[in-house]
């Protein structure tokens, strides 16, 4: 397959775009508000459309399709998840959050559990997801790279992070946030378009339904059906229970959504974010669900390269450009979305897809980047070691920790060690276990300790990292339960318990120990909770 002058122009094009927010935005970035939350100035429209496009990763745009290819229908439950979590959001974290009003994700911590300590240990398994993210995100740069370029995948993972790192050099939260708006606007209409033109090629949605079904007779089979699913991990409901949760609650505690409510104009634009990130996420979710249910005829079917004469599947296919790109590790079938649009032989809609698959590849990089820099500078420099610099040179220490974040990310890269999905799954549980609990019960309960978020963030921590890690790589796959048995394995998506064991571990911990002083709750609790709620509780 060669290079096509219309998939290279649509590149061009985005890039523009991206490039010249980042320029033009760079005067109103000198500021530190500026800087980490810029001011505090955007609208609910393209603060929504920034957090979509924030949240909805590469593990979305990539790994959702990919997965209903190796999965099959069941995989369906699982983006029902991520769309019904977002709306939680608004009730749990959004409007607390953004009457509070903090610069950065640790700062809560902190506050809440009166110690600046909190912040260093807030950061560890926050530094552990980030750095997942960024690179996961540059991986699926590199893939819409190659799709792009026809170059070898180390070639486009270093294009992709130097491409990254330009335009959050010079515009910080004002350019990441205005760029992540437009590129969540591009993601949705590269997913809708592809949707049309795979439904439009057979006919109808009744036609590709008939094509899928005579490629996979199993696609469409539910768990515990008299034929066996198309996957061991979905034939059984604790598997797609165990997808559809891990994605369910991330919303309202995955910091670089969250700090998408400190930028926000007031409590209500909050809420309203919300209301325009389901809307522009859902939209795409459609048609990434259609993309990823024909995948696998269309490439088997149309694709150019099944003429060749190893070639004979999908997966015989992925493995041909395995070898002639030399992708590295499991990335290669997260090409398969690329792959099924390449099979349309469409000049104009890999264009269109590409730009997409970049956008929200992107925006998800310089989400959580700008999330590590505030961590790493100011959090960390300033506030726990009480250097100045980060406040006197807030864009200086933020550019020098983009360059490292960016270069451990890329090292990453290289050989990825799972599929974008599977990444961004060990993040959300180390996440949503460990700081999820002492954030959210934070807010709505009065009895939270610091101890228990000490020591919930350190133990919770260790455990689902832990659990990951082992399951990966002595189970074969991240998502058999760690204490399985080698030869009997058990379902436990991502390891996801943990969310369970985390809130429960915290609620016992804080019932045994020493309370937080009345000012704090108070101030951090009470205070920042919808106003029925507050009268509600003084009326007891």
């Amino acid at each position: 397959m060669n290079v096509n002058p219309i998939v290279i122009l649509g590149a061009v094009l985005y890039f523009a775009v991206i490039f010249y927010i980042g320029w033009y935005s760079r005067k109103a970035s000198m500021d530190a508000s500026d800087y980490y939350v810029a001011g505090r100035k955007v609208g609910a429209f393209v603060n929504g459309s920034a957090l979509a496009a924030t949240y909805f990763s590469p593990a979305s745009f990539l790994g959702l399709p990919a997965f209903i290819f190796l999965l099959g229908y069941p995989f369906w439950w699982a983006l029902t998840g991520i769309i019904a979590g977002l709306p939680i959001a608004t009730l749990l974290t959004a409007a607390p959050l953004r009457k509070y009003a903090p610069t950065s994700f640790t700062d809560y911590y902190a506050d809440r559990y009166d110690t600046k300590w909190m912040r260093l240990i807030a950061a560890i398994p926050t530094f552990i997801a980030g750095i997942a993210y960024v690179t996961l995100s540059i991986i699926g740069t590199a893939l819409f790279m190659l799709a792009i370029l026809k170059v070898d995948f180390a070639v486009s993972v270093i294009i992709a992070t130097v491409v990254i790192y330009v335009y959050i050099y010079y515009g910080g939260m004002v350019a990441t946030t205005f760029s992540t708006a437009f590129q969540g606007v591009a993601m949705t209409v590269a997913s809708v378009t592809a949707a049309i033109y795979v439904i439009a090629n057979y006919g109808g949605l009744n036609g590709l339904t008939e094509a899928v079904l005579a490629n996979s007779p199993t696609f469409f089979n539910l768990p515990y059906v008299a034929e066996k699913a198309s996957h061991p991990i979905m034939s059984m409901w604790s598997g797609v229970v165990g997808f559809f949760f891990v994605w369910h609650f991330g919303f309202s505690a995955m910091p670089y959504t969250v700090v998408r409510f400190f930028t926000s104009q007031d409590i209500k634009s909050a809420r309203r974010s919300v209301f325009w990130a389901v809307i522009i996420g859902g939209a795409m979710y459609c048609g990434l669900v259609i993309i990823g249910t024909g995948a696998r005829v269309l490439i088997e079917s149309m694709h150019p390269l099944m003429q060749l004469e190893n070639v004979t599947s999908a997966i015989t296919l992925l493995a041909h450009m395995k070898t002639t790109y030399g992708v590295a590790g499991a990335a290669v079938t997260d090409y398969s979305m690329i792959a099924a649009v390449e099979a349309l032989k469409s000049p104009f809609l890999l264009a269109v897809v590409a730009a997409g698959g970049l956008a929200i590849s992107m925006a998800t990089a310089a989400g959580w980047v700008m999330v590590l820099n505030i961590l790493m500078g100011r959090d960390m420099m300033g506030k726990v070691m009480g250097s100045k610099l980060p406040e006197e040179k807030p864009v200086l220490i933020t550019r020098i920790m983009t360059t490292v974040v960016l270069l451990i990310s890329m090292g990453l890269s290289f050989s990825p060690p799972a599929l974008v999905l599977d990444i961004s799954g060990a993040a959300f549980i180390v996440i949503l276990c460990s700081v999820g609990p002492p954030l959210v019960l934070g807010i709505w309960w009065t009895r939270a300790t610091t101890t228990a978020a000490a020591l919930n963030i350190i133990v919770m921590t260790f455990c689902s990292t832990y659990a990951w890690l082992f399951a990966h790589y002595k189970l074969g796959s991240a998502h058999w339960f760690f204490l399985s048995d080698a030869a009997n394995k058990i379902s436990a998506p991502h390891q996801f318990y943990w969310v369970f064991i985390g809130f429960i571990f915290f609620i016992v911990v804080s019932l045994i120990t020493k309370p937080c002083s009345d000012d704090v709750i108070q101030k951090y609790s009470l205070d920042i909770r919808p106003q029925t709620e507050l009268k509600k509780y003084k009326s007891l």
